[in-house]
């Protein structure tokens, strides 16, 4: 009996038996645990019908965003700025049957559709003229033509009225007219605290619908509108627009509230197309790993349940789905599988070398519990790094994933254990792969015994992905994701060249003193920008009309002196011009409400532009925005707001996003790495061929003009989290060979003949997973899916080449003592 005392066990050690105990506990409550499961999984997914859907451009920021803030103080003020326009074009406008066909049009989209605050076309526009002394203002078809003579005045007067063209009411050429349509400000819902109906009490729909009036209700204490009551909005005028859509009378639906509902409509198609044909896709590799179907749907059995858990506890945490969550499914399904297949390869394995079916469960854990737990936490950990974007989508959808990974190793840990325990599995004949094992084994032995060249030809293609970095650019322009015949980006590009676009910038100008828009100076500066802009559309700016202020004082001005053309102007004594504007709003149009608060101390200046990328809004902001401002002068604050802003704010929303999660991505998995591994070089290693695939994708991203936006960036952190996996199983089964005296060599080689096999196939489903990604019809997620299919089979080839040779490399002086040993052993 040896009197040497007994070694204390590692760490390592002390887990595996923990996870052996864990083993015994599930084979022998296997029942209760499994229904357990299903039920929590049963549960959740009830839930999952009221999460949240957050698919506008506002809410790619996070609402304290100083951009989004500023924007979300606009539309409390001035109201929504973001139209749907619905184009119609015909053989002839100014045609009595023409005309009769909107009026019915439009009518019909007051009629039916909610949430309406204002629907605006040739039919109610508003007309200003003179009528002797009295100043008329009136829609514009209150009264229909009845004769060609009252047509061809009519088309005379709308093609002279600059405010018509201005605001898209009428194109340039007057071939095309649109239906403008502003949906409310606030949602319906009631605030925190408030009735479970806004709408008790209350009899004016109208009111209800475009929010409280200014001053009443306290800004900021209700919601805005919805995505779902988008969505109600949009389908409404769809509707109608099916039933009035004809050859003679064609309509194009553009705007931001089409944007949101389409990427909701192709969301709702995608999702269930990824997660599908990820489901077949995986299982067909599955059985060719397997050569059964139990195994498959073990498999899938964790990865369903935990799939709708996860989505289920979102909805229940208030964890919003946004457009790129949608990526979450297919994630999930590629992590859930590779947990699965490490645990019931080992336990098929044992039942197939005649052990008991405790014994096989106990040893699966024992041997892959432990680097599928490490796994999940780096796993998580890349994903995790989101959070630090400054783009909301992102950071959700960090929490989301890692909370999905979280799940996802629970049922893997917990429920499959508990089925493989209960289902009578047959222990089946163990299928080798010589000549594919043979391969891998020599891949990894000649990088072993040749690591020099392979390490140089690694820093060789990190130094060319640098390069090709340089030709990397940013993007913020969602209708480029869709196909180029999707109805949506026909119409859009229809209403660019039409009508000059349907986004704007939208300037607040607040003079700090009520009724200081009265003083004709302030007024003149405001007309001031009308020739900045032109200016600057002369020298390439994308800028096409303006509105604002301005035009209603002109048209006013010109009404009231006999409706002469020589007096669209803005009257230059104080008294008359706040008298022309007071007869205006008397009138009973509500216009100015749109254009100037109820001080008269601030006015909106909308500036309507073609451009569609965020780049181009946010270079013209930064190379131009001063000149508004000098424009304005000192007398005045000027704020810089809308669509086109908000928009532009994402463009460096994203390059902050991408450096963040990328530096908090490394700076978090590094030293888990290092602690997981239990060695400072051994960590250090493994995170060399999870850095530079993500080089590589960037600089393939460089060559291939695939742009930096909200999708692409994401192949990155979700690449480092998964290309990990590999380097820990490989580099914790080379530890453990090493440990068993094997020199650095050997051990390479031992460790790709029993790990090699897994990490194939699990990097096999992992990049499937992701291709899937590419039967969506839209670019964005087509380019995030092969980016990162393309990153994590990088990472697999570097992972079975570059980690060997960098191995080796670090461990020499290891290998030489145990050649010395062996020596004096010889001797």
């Amino acid at each position: 009996m040896s009197d040497e005392p007994e070694r204390p066990k590692t760490s390592r050690e002390r887990i595996e038996d923990a996870l052996g105990a864990w083993a015994h506990f599930i084979f022998r409550f296997r029942w209760p645990v499994a229904i357990a499961m299903l039920a929590t999984a049963g549960a959740l997914a009830t839930a999952i019908p009221s999460i949240e859907l957050k698919m506008s451009a506002e809410d790619f920021l996070f609402e304290d965003d100083p951009v989004r803030a500023a924007y979300d103080g606009f539309k409390e003020e001035f109201g929504q700025d973001q139209l749907a326009m619905l184009t119609v074009e015909a053989p002839a406008i100014f045609d009595l049957g023409f005309l009769e066909k909107l009026r019915a049009f439009h009518g019909d989209l007051e009629d039916e559709v909610p949430y309406l605050e204002e629907i605006t076309s040739l039919i109610n526009v508003r007309s200003v003229y003179g009528r002797g002394d009295e100043l008329v203002v009136e829609d514009l078809l209150d009264e229909m033509p009845s004769s060609q003579a009252e047509l061809d005045a009519l088309r005379e007067r709308v093609m002279s009225t600059p405010s018509y063209i201005a605001r898209g009411v009428i194109s340039e050429d007057g071939k095309a007219t649109t239906v403008l349509v502003e949906v409310a400000t606030y949602s319906s819902i009631a605030p925190d605290g408030a009735g479970a109906d806004l709408l008790t009490g209350f009899g004016d729909d109208e009111m209800i619908a475009g929010g409280p009036p200014s001053g009443e209700v306290e800004p900021g204490r209700r919601p805005f509108l919805t995505s779902a009551e988008n969505t109600e909005v949009i389908e409404a005028i769809l509707s109608v627009v099916e039933r009035h859509d004809a050859p003679d009378f064609q309509i194009r639906a553009a705007g931001s509230p089409f944007l949101t509902y389409q990427l909701t409509v192709e969301m709702s198609r995608d999702v269930p197309r990824f997660f599908g044909g990820g489901l077949l896709v995986i299982a067909l590799f599955l059985i060719l790993l397997f050569r059964r179907i139990s195994p498959v749907l073990l498999c899938l059995l964790v990865v369903v349940p935990a799939v709708l858990s996860t989505f289920g506890l979102a909805a229940v945490f208030g964890i919003p789905f946004s457009s790129v969550s949608q990526l979450i499914p297919s994630f999930l399904l590629a992590v859930g599988v590779g947990y699965a297949v490490h645990l019931v390869t080992i336990f098929l394995g044992d039942l197939s070398a005649n052990r008991s079916r405790l014994e096989s469960l106990e040893h699966a854990l024992r041997h892959s519990g432990l680097p599928v737990i490490m796994t999940a936490l780096t796993t998580a950990t890349g994903v995790l790094s989101f959070r630090a974007a400054q783009m909301q989508p992102i950071a959700d959808m960090g929490l989301l994933s890692a909370v999905g990974v979280a799940v996802t190793l629970v049922y893997a840990m917990v429920f499959l254990p508990a089925l493989l325990a209960i289902l009578p599995l047959e222990a089946g004949r163990s299928h080798e792969t010589p000549r594919l094992d043979a391969f891998l084994s020599g891949l990894a032995s000649g990088a072993a015994r040749h690591p020099w060249p392979i390490v140089g030809g690694c820093a060789l293609l990190a130094l060319s992905a640098l390069v090709a970095m340089t030709q990397l650019r940013v993007a913020s322009d969602p209708p480029s994701w869709f196909p180029e015949d999707h109805p949506f980006r026909v119409a859009t590009e229809y209403v660019i060249d039409t009508f000059g676009g349907s986004r704007s910038f939208e300037l607040v100008i607040d003079v700090g003193v009520e009724n200081g828009l009265h003083e004709p100076e302030m007024m003149n500066r405001i007309e001031s920008l009308d020739r900045l802009v032109a200016d600057l559309r002369a020298s390439g700016a994308a800028l096409t009309h303006t509105t604002s202020i301005v035009d209603i004082a002109k048209e006013t001005h010109q009404a009231l002196n006999a409706n002469d053309t020589a007096f669209y102007a803005i009257p230059q004594e104080r008294k008359l011009l706040a008298q022309e504007l007071l007869l205006f709003e008397n009138g009973g149009s509500d216009d100015l409400e749109k254009v100037v608060d109820p001080r008269f101390s601030k006015a909106r200046y909308t500036i309507r532009t073609s451009w569609q990328d965020g780049v181009d809004t946010a270079n013209f902001l930064e190379e131009s925005g001063h000149r508004f401002h000098e424009a304005v002068g000192p007398d005045a604050e000027l704020l810089i707001t809308g669509m086109s802003a908000l928009i532009s704010r994402t463009v460096i929303a994203t390059t902050e996003s991408m450096l963040r999660s990328y530096a908090l991505a490394l700076a978090l998995i590094t030293p888990l790495m290092i602690l997981m591994i239990g060695s400072l070089r051994a960590g250090l290693v493994s995170m060399v061929p999870n850095l530079v695939p993500i080089l590589l994708t960037l600089g393939m991203m460089g060559l291939a003009d695939i742009p930096i936006d909200m999708f692409t960036l994401l192949a990155g952190c979700i690449a480092i989290g998964l290309a990990v996996d590999d380097s820990i199983h490989f580099i914790a089964s080379f530890r453990r060979y090493l440990a068993l005296g094997h020199d650095p060599i050997g051990a390479v080689e031992r460790t790709m003949q029993t790990t090699g096999r897994a990490l194939l196939f699990t990097s096999i489903v992992l990049t499937t997973g992701f291709l899937v990604l590419t039967l969506s019809a839209m670019l964005n997620l087509r380019q995030v899916g092969l980016l990162t299919a393309f990153a994590v089979a990088t990472a697999f080839l570097l992972d079975v080449t570059v980690t060997p040779a960098l191995l080796v490399l670090t461990h020499r002086q290891r290998g030489a003592a145990a050649t010395s040993i062996d020596r004096q052993s010889g001797s």
